[in-house]
């Protein structure tokens, strides 16, 4: 489960970056469809951490 998650984290925290170089190009469309996938992310890790959210900015 740890293993999972942890990958789950590396993922939100790739789309981050990703977002941020798509956000720099202007690619709005891409924008959308990227911060969708990173708040499916997040609410997927959200329902297996058994810790609070806030350690998803770590």
């Amino acid at each position: 489960m740890s293993n999972h998650l942890d990958r789950l984290r590396r993922r939100h925290r790739r789309l981050d970056r990703l977002i941020d170089t798509t956000k720099a190009l202007g690619k709005q469309d891409d924008l959308k469809t990227l911060k969708r996938i990173r708040l499916n992310l997040k609410d997927r890790i959200a329902r297996l951490n058994p810790e609070p959210r806030s350690s998803l900015n770590g």
